[in-house]
């Protein structure tokens, strides 16, 4: 499918490819100085990708051979346009649920081989971030569930992704392995009558339903809104009915289930205007929306009419960097964990202040990005939530509890880090044979030394645990670092625990930590 809007030979185009579960595409667009992106050039292509890594855990050759054939295509497209395809200003990205194919890493190297790019494949964390930023523009275009408790429903290829906005800010999220491709490849193995199908797809999402219920059922949900690649391809059926742009009752979009269900695979493509490979998945698409929605008690849904593919190649953009808005929210939810371990909230936000204190000064001598502080500053908040199981070994209970929660906006690899940092605040540091450090490559390892050396020394300089270092300046010479403690007039508490804290801080950086008090 193709969709030319215009084409201007312009210097300042942007594109994206996505490699996405049930196809490829491509949007080149251009910033009309305005803050708004003109789309110039949409492209799309049908490909099995969820279907091979459902059905055989791999892609097949064949799989592979057409995503190069459309790749390559794509390209060309983007040189006629004047863009490189590895330039800054182009972003190659694959779905997630690439992950879980045995041979992605042949994938990728065949790609890489064939067309010259390398692909990105979008981990958990920047999934979160991309739904994000359409749940904010939905908040922000109906102001009236700012002040109301809203579900944002995300049923994607592989996954299901919940979360609940209560007066415009995040409260709760979470992740389920419940998907539609996922979904659809799981029932047509057991699937002998297609009359059945509604009933087996039921029967399939019913425990992962049971935690949504758990986490969601109590929570005085007034808004649904149910987005999606499948959902929103859909969506003008539903609102064409029901003559709003908005939204429907659910007694419409059961009816559009059942209706849905009574097709087979050509006149769900002829009826919906879709390809085969989003055909697979329609019904589940459908089916685990209606599900939930039932299970929650919610009587309208909302579906945006935008189109979910060119909002996705457009959003790759800004969820790269972060924005303050979305770092808060996912300090709120690393702080709503801490409250759930009972941490001593003053404790965890001073030592997290001077933790950035620290990073922000000794940017010469780490050389870390604004992802590592967010990293950092999540570690401090969530060091001490171990002593929840026990104060004897806090801090391995810490690394366990951590790297078994969902922080929002967070993905697990980014988690995973987290914990090692949150377990080196004490006692041992890093060593080769560590569950977990051992397994990190050698950039990573020294990613969590780094930090783990700022939050030993943050939390050393918090040892009182009475936030009463408030002003630090740091100065650097030859051989030490200098920690300027502003009215402090007796500072041998901190001395006395930098002893045991500071070494690592020392080591890493090869500078005498020196704590100089206010004279």
């Amino acid at each position: 499918m193709k969709e030319v809007l215009h084409q201007p030979h312009t210097p300042d185009l942007n594109a994206a490819i996505h490699i996405g579960a049930s196809s490829i595409s491509l949007l080149a667009m251009t910033d009309t100085g305005s803050g708004q992106m003109e789309h110039v050039d949409f492209l799309q292509q049908s490909t099995p990708i969820a279907h091979d890594v459902f059905s055989k855990g791999k892609l097949s050759r064949k799989t592979i051979e057409r995503c190069v054939t459309i790749i390559q295509g794509f390209i060309a497209s983007l040189q006629e346009l004047g863009i490189e395809p590895n330039n800054a200003n182009t972003r190659l990205v694959a779905t997630n649920i690439l992950s879980e194919a045995t041979n992605k890493d042949i994938f990728l190297n065949r790609i890489r081989i064939s067309c010259g790019i390398n692909i990105e494949i979008l981990d958990d964390g920047e999934m979160t971030r991309l739904i994000y930023l359409k749940t904010r523009r939905r908040l922000s275009d109906t102001p009236s569930m700012q002040k109301r408790t809203t579900l944002i429903l995300h049923v994607g290829p592989g996954n299901t992704r919940a979360i609940l906005f209560r007066n415009g800010r995040i409260e709760h999220y979470s992740n389920y392995r419940l998907g539609t491709h996922r979904t659809s490849e799981a029932v047509d193995s057991i699937l002998d009558d297609q009359k059945n199908s509604r009933k087996v797809i039921r029967e399939h999402v019913s425990g992962q339903l049971d935690l949504i219920r758990e986490d969601y059922g109590s929570q005085g949900i007034q808004d649904i809104v149910l987005i999606g690649y499948e959902i929103q391809l859909v969506s003008a059926f539903i609102q064409k009915s029901q003559q709003s742009t908005t939204q429907c009752s659910l007694q419409h979009f059961s009816e559009l289930c059942r209706q849905a269900a009574s097709m087979g695979d050509d006149e769900l493509v002829a009826h919906f205007r879709v390809d085969y490979q989003t055909a697979e998945a329609l019904l589940p698409a459908l089916e685990i929306n209606l599900t939930i929605a039932r299970a929650l008690n919610i009587d309208t849904i909302h579906i945006p009419g935008s189109d979910y593919e060119k909002g996705l190649l457009q959003d790759l953009y800004s969820s790269t960097s972060l924005s303050e808005e979305f770092t808060e929210e996912v300090v709120r939810s690393a702080e709503s964990i801490a409250a759930k371990y009972r941490v001593n909230n003053q404790h965890a936000k001073h030592v997290a202040y001077l933790c950035r204190t620290i990073f922000e000064q000794t940017q010469e001598l780490h050389s870390l990005t604004d992802q590592d502080a967010l990293l950092l500053h999540i570690a401090a908040i969530l060091h001490e939530c171990g002593g929840f199981i026990s104060s004897r070994a806090h801090h391995k209970h810490s690394q366990y509890i951590i790297q078994n929660c969902e922080i929002f906006g967070l993905a697990y690899t980014d988690i995973e880090l987290i914990a090692l940092v949150a377990r080196y605040h004490r006692n041992s540091e890093p060593k080769p044979g560590h569950s977990g450090y051992r397994e990190l490559s050698d950039e990573d390892r020294m990613r969590v030394c780094k930090l783990a050396a700022i939050l030993r020394v943050a939390d050393a300089l918090e040892r009182t645990h009475s936030a009463r270092i408030k002003d630090l300046e740091i100065r650097i010479s030859k051989r030490r670092i200098h920690f300027l403690l502003k009215n402090i007039t007796d500072a041998n508490v901190e001395r006395l625990a930098m002893r045991s804290k500071g070494n690592l801080f020392e080591n890493i950086f090869g500078l005498e930590i020196n704590l100089v008090e206010d004279k």
